[in-house]
């Protein structure tokens, strides 16, 4: 149907092709191109259209934006009419922002202004909030990384939007989406190829105009600052907006109710359904400050405060062929699988130290190779955290055989402590930006560091001294670990890269060649010839890493591989993907597998490929008539309702702890896949590791807390 965007029409519907308004005779085609379908929108001021331009062969969506003339508006609102001119201007220059609607046209005609601004293909943050849920706290750092520089872009040059709310956030749909998310489009809101945009700049207003006295409350009365809505907009008003967003998204609640008028403050945290940290909560409370005295004052203050920090937003966010799953914050009713009869499981406990200052038993029926989804067993009672890191996440935990908990955090810095008093022993200085990896030697004399400045550090753990830096790597580094005689310490990075490095001597040994996308995570097998990577692409890749040898390529998860851990016994490889699922892999060469049918396999000439039925892989070569088992699927292990984050192996091998995105970690039965706890106290990016000397489990999250769990009877 084509619109008839007069607002004194009383029939605005007419035929698709019609040329003039069959009511009021209005001519249907603005400016002899634009053919508006409907109303996006109104306010006291204009009206925003759906359009298309029929000028152009390709006849692309557009949005128009209507603004009455003076003689139509109260007087309360021509002040803001009168700043049209120059905010159009403004606007031609910020639609050069890749996140910033481009303006195609700016006119006036019949009394009316009009700007015509591309169309931005996807949906909004209320929209995301109303179909998945409450944000969770990743999903706002990740909004700030992108919408800050958008803002600070805005205000630079002299422009200040007036109505930021979730309505004008659009997560921009991808062009293509890549064939391993097809159809499942809805669980990806997160693509990084299309990122999100600032919209609507209807209310925007030169910020060299001076006070704008009116009468009219321009924005969003919920999402307005207190200055805003007496007509004095200030740049920080923008950053009030869109912390208010943020508040909003994570609780889901209304920013009028989240307002206690009696104690004249912000409560939104009562309304949390999961806590957050406690730097995001601080950064937020001085966006959302009523006094613009005590609120940032520009953009540039809050991006120097997160300087160092969250950047999961930008390792984990950032690329091109991915997408961060379903919202972690979303209420999802999880159905158990009951099978066999009910047993009490233990339940895990935690013990502690304050700093002083500052189910249903399960068992497979044959084959053994199958998907399963546990039953989750009754939660544990409250943990106490062992040290609680003010405004520095972690990102990364070891343990070393004594005990001494290393943790990787968010300020460059590494942290050794004891186990049992949580004590800090040591701080190691050296790293710039966050260090997202930390692996101990088996000896128990060295520490390696992975850090987002893109370089590998060697430490002595006794002294703390830094033996060695190495920079071969051109972007961060997600992962480091030793080789099982300590000699040897792989890398692998964002710049898509596995490196080997000479321990003794610090010299780099190998860069393995055939990655096509970034390696996420890397492990050593204690076999000491295999060693295994995690990809983009959702692969595992086995090298000989004596050789450089590609040995064999597992397929099976649809999303990226973020961890990888293998048995005390080399026998069995855990990995844990961003599609949600942890997978048990059949490491012996040598086992016995069942042969697929001959009507299974296709006949492939000069063809190298791999099949993957059900529950095994299969690796056929042209010209070689006998077949080798390649190593099997054990089984897939479903019950995280976020993308995984961590894997780590008792020193037994018995048990294998998981943990994603939320914070939830899991507890499970190697070999039978039986799911024998949940811990749900972290809020947010967990990563693991045991103690070899007691078998507790240590977590240290992105919420500042490291945890000590009693996971053994």
């Amino acid at each position: 149907m084509s619109y008839c965007i007069n607002p004194n029409c009383q029939n605005t519907q007419n035929l698709d092709r019609a040329t003039v308004c069959k009511s009021c005779h209005s001519n249907l085609l603005l400016k002899g191109r634009y053919r508006v379908f409907h109303t996006l929108g109104h306010n006291l001021a204009g009206c925003t259209f759906l359009a298309v331009d029929e000028d152009q062969p390709s006849t692309p969506r557009c949005v128009i934006k209507q603004f009455f003339g003076p003689e139509t508006v109260a007087d309360s609102q021509k002040p803001q009419f009168r700043t049209f001119s120059a905010s159009a201007t403004a606007l031609d220059e910020l639609g050069k922002h890749p996140q910033i609607p481009k303006l195609l046209a700016s006119f006036e005609l019949d009394g009316y202004q009009y700007l015509v601004q591309e169309y931005i293909d996807g949906r909004s943050l209320a929209t995301q909030l109303s179909e998945k849920g409450v944000f969770n706290e990743i999903h706002i750092w990740y909004l700030l990384n992108e919408l800050l520089p958008v803002l600070q872009f805005v205000h630079d040059n002299q422009l200040i939007h007036r109505d930021i709310k979730p309505s004008n956030i659009i997560h921009r749909k991808s062009p293509q989406t890549p064939s391993a998310l097809a159809g499942k489009e809805h669980l990806h809101p997160w693509d990084n190829q299309s990122g999100l945009v600032l919209v609507d700049f209807a209310a925007a207003i030169p910020a060299n105009s001076g006070p704008l006295k009116t009468d009219i409350v321009t924005g969003s009365a919920e999402y307005a600052a207190p200055e805003q809505i007496k007509g004095e907009a200030i740049p920080s008003s923008d950053i009030y907006s869109l912390g208010v967003t943020c508040i909003h998204l994570l609780t889901g609640m209304s920013p009028f109710d989240l307002f206690d008028l009696k104690a004249d403050t912000w409560a939104w945290r009562h309304y949390l359904k999961v806590p957050v940290s406690g730097r995001l909560g601080r950064i937020l409370d001085q966006m959302v400050h009523r006094e613009t005295s005590k609120r940032y004052h520009t953009v540039s203050a809050i991006l120097q405060e997160m300087k160092h920090g969250p950047t999961p937003v930008d390792i984990i966010l950032s690329k091109p062929q991915w997408t961060l799953g379903t919202w972690a914050g979303a209420v999802v009713a999880l159905v158990s699988l009951v099978l066999g009869s009910r047993f009490q499981c233990p339940q895990p406990q935690a013990f502690t130290y304050q700093e002083p200052a500052s189910i249903p038993e399960i068992k497979f029926n044959p084959p053994p190779m199958q998907d399963f989804k546990g039953q989750e067993s009754i939660e544990p009672t409250a943990v106490r955290t062992l040290a609680t890191l003010d405004q520095n996440p972690v990102w990364a935990v070891a343990v070393t055989t004594n005990g001494v908990i290393v943790s990787g955090n968010n300020d460059g810095t590494i942290q050794l402590r004891n186990k049992d008093s949580g004590k800090v022993l040591k701080t190691l200085r050296g790293h710039s930006a966050p260090v997202w990896s930390v692996a101990v030697s088996p000896d128990r004399t060295m520490i390696a560091s992975g850090s987002a400045d893109n370089t590998i550090k060697l430490w002595n753990l006794y002294t703390g001294k830094l033996i060695r830096s190495w920079d071969g790597h051109t972007n961060g580094v997600f992962s480091v670990a030793f080789s099982v005689d300590g000699n040897t310490i792989a890398s692998v990075g964002k710049d898509k890269t596995l490196k080997l490095w000479q321990v003794d001597d610090g010299v780099e040994l190998e860069t393995f060649k055939g990655l096509a996308d970034e390696v996420e995570s890397v492990v050593f097998s204690p076999d000491q010839v295999t060693l295994a990577t995690g990809n983009s692409d959702g692969t595992i890749k086995l090298w000989n890493w004596q050789t450089g040898e590609l040995k064999q390529t597992l397929t099976g998860h649809s999303e990226e591989v973020t961890s990888l851990a293998i048995s005390p016994d080399g026998k069995t490889l855990a990995s844990g993907s961003w599609d949600k699922t942890v997978k048990l892999w059949n490491l012996n060469a040598n086992h016995e597998s069942q042969q697929p049918m001959k009507s299974q396999l296709p006949i492939f000439e000069n063809a190298f490929v791999y099949v993957d039925p059900p529950d095994f892989n299969w690796e056929i070569k042209a010209n070689n008539e006998s077949m080798q088992p390649s190593r099997s699927l054990l089984r897939t292990l479903i019950d995280h309702s976020d993308p995984i984050q961590s894997l780590a192996f008792s020193p037994d091998g018995e048990k294998l702890a998981s943990s994603d995105l939320s914070g939830t970690i899991k507890l499970w039965q190697t070999n039978t896949g039986e799911i024998t706890g949940t811990l749900k106290e972290h809020s947010t990016l967990v990563k693991l590791a045991f103690n070899p000397q007691d078998q507790t489990l240590v977590s240290g999250s992105f919420d500042d807390t490291i945890k000590v769990w009693q996971v053994s009877p």
